[in-house]
């Protein structure tokens, strides 16, 4: 049974957990992980070069070339940790001989860290979308972790006529418009469009007489077929009620009703370094001078506690998801 508690066994479990509320992050910026040798992070704010070259002779030297307009952000990595004691006495029902009981607090185990890693992962998307808008901030929604420095002009607040509510506005007009100014500002090729939407917004969509107008030109298939509208002007809509619960217990959306959230998918649009845990048993953490190894992205260790008897389980990463290309986004309030 010791085995249940390796570290090595509980860090490989806690990574294998699937994380299917991480909607925003996993289309955005899984795939683009990297484990960092400390927690000093640094990264790059692109804006790019848009010039043109001239042609030259063969005999002459090449241009020297304007360097990529990039800013460098440096900062501590966030840490995000939580743990749980399992009192022994709870444990009392599980005692059984042979295998049956071994079962039992296997399954217990896996239950505590799936929900602890469900924390984890709920600030992860809490994160992820916030770094879209520009600012992430703590749970406190005060304290601000890092800053993107989003242009203005990427955070529009519609109002009058151009309200998607209102029956004269031209909500494909508007979404043109911040596709223009994406390819302008984000200095990159964009490959593919999605905007994360509130539930207001793709109401507001539904009834609109300009996108109906367009929507019976694709046979009406979209709204029938799914009760929303899937695409509107190439870009992919996601309508989005992810929540969590705020320090007061008041649910909370994690992209707000009346909010649209357009991305242009290109290069170097983000990325997510993750800092070493400060562990002495963590693998490739900064105070193992032990086995040592390469970093994970999540670290879950337990240890005994005698009196009163029982075993605390850990759970910690050092995540940072970054928006390099803040040009790439734009984020509307439109109802």
């Amino acid at each position: 049974m010791d085995n249940l508690f390796k570290i090595r066994t509980l860090t490989a479990a806690v990574n294998a957990i699937k994380a299917p509320m991480r909607r925003v992050y996993n289309r955005i910026f899984a795939g683009f992980e990297n484990m960092q040798p400390s927690d000093r992070l640094a990264f790059d704010v692109i804006s790019g070069s848009e010039k043109l070259l001239g042609n030259i002779s063969i005999f002459a030297p090449a241009e020297v070339d304007d360097k990529t307009n990039r800013k460098t952000i440096t900062l501590a990595a966030p840490r995000i940790a939580n743990k749980r004691f399992v009192a022994t006495s709870e444990l009392n029902a599980y005692r059984a001989f042979g295998e049956a009981g071994v079962e039992m607090m296997k399954n217990r185990i896996a239950q505590e860290q799936k929900d602890m890693r469900g924390k984890h992962d709920r600030t992860l998307e809490f994160w992820a979308v916030n770094a879209l808008k520009g600012v992430i901030y703590d749970s406190d929604m005060t304290t601000v972790l890092v800053d993107y420095n989003v242009d203005a002009s990427h955070r529009p607040t519609l109002t009058g006529t151009d309200l998607f509510t209102d029956p004269d506005s031209n909500p494909i007009a508007k979404i043109r418009a911040w596709k223009q100014m994406i390819e302008d500002d984000s200095a990159a090729s964009i490959d593919s469009w999605v905007a994360f939407c509130g539930s207001g917004v793709m109401d507001a969509l539904l009834v609109n007489e300009a996108v109906r107008e367009l929507l019976k030109t694709d046979k009406g298939s979209q709204i029938a077929e799914s009760g929303r509208i899937q695409r509107l002007a190439e870009v992919e809509l996601d309508e989005y009620n992810g929540s969590y619960l705020d320090a007061a217990n008041t649910r909370q959306r994690l992209i707000s009703p009346d909010e649209f959230l357009l991305v242009g998918i290109c290069d170097e649009l983000a990325e997510v370094p993750y800092a070493p845990v400060v562990d002495d048993d963590a693998p490739g953490g900064v105070g193992n001078v032990g086995e040592g190894g390469a970093g994970t992205m999540f670290f879950s260790k337990s240890w005994k506690k005698k009196d009163p008897s029982g075993r605390w389980i850990k759970c910690e990463s050092r995540p940072l998801p970054v928006l390099k290309r803040p040009g790439a986004v734009v984020d509307a309030t439109v109802i």
